[in-house]
């Protein structure tokens, strides 16, 4: 969970993040140490993208006048990340500040666009359910290392080293 202070006292830029409750689950994919140390926008390396999602929604939540509560599935540099979060302005009539408070729920490496047919995703789904090759093989009649060898076929087709990837993908 990540609680986050944005002072929009100075133009977008130069907003001051204070991050109260850091995000703190390492993950090789997104610098998130930098994120949560950077001053301000400007000292983000992942400037552009980060900009435009945090000014945009702090922007409309002090317009709207109301919070922003809703899910974010966005790439982020190369990491997908997977998200619920809420955006609170600032009530008064100064309107200089908005907290975000948001749950990571996965960060994610991007895989290639991978067109699974309906045994892959069976396999993928009960993978998901935590079911073995054995055990999925006998729910979809096939042999475990039929099953196996289709997992390493997909991983290949999607350019990942392991299945998690695959596993928390839109299919």
């Amino acid at each position: 969970m990540v609680l986050t202070i944005v002072d929009m006292a100075n133009a977008p830029p130069d907003w001051r993040m204070d991050f109260v409750h850091q995000y703190g689950i390492p993950t090789s994919l997104i610098d998130s140490k930098a994120l949560q140390n950077a001053g301000n926008l400007r000292d983000l390396s992942m400037a552009p993208l980060l900009k435009q999602h945090i000014v945009g929604v702090c922007q409309k939540a002090i317009t709207d006048g109301r919070p922003i509560i809703g899910k974010i599935d966005r790439v982020i540099q190369d990491a997908r990340v997977v998200a619920s979060g809420i955006v609170v302005p600032e009530p008064t009539a100064k309107k200089t500040w908005c907290v975000i408070l948001g749950e990571v729920h996965s960060i994610s490496a991007v895989i290639r666009d991978v067109r699974l047919d309906d045994i892959d995703l069976s396999i993928v789904q009960l993978l998901r359910e935590g079911l073995s090759a054995r055990e999925i093989g006998d729910v979809i009649e096939l042999s475990p290392r039929t099953v196996e060898h289709r997992i390493e076929k997909m991983k290949a087709r999607a350019g990942v080293k392991s299945i998690v990837p695959l596993l928390i993908a839109k299919t």
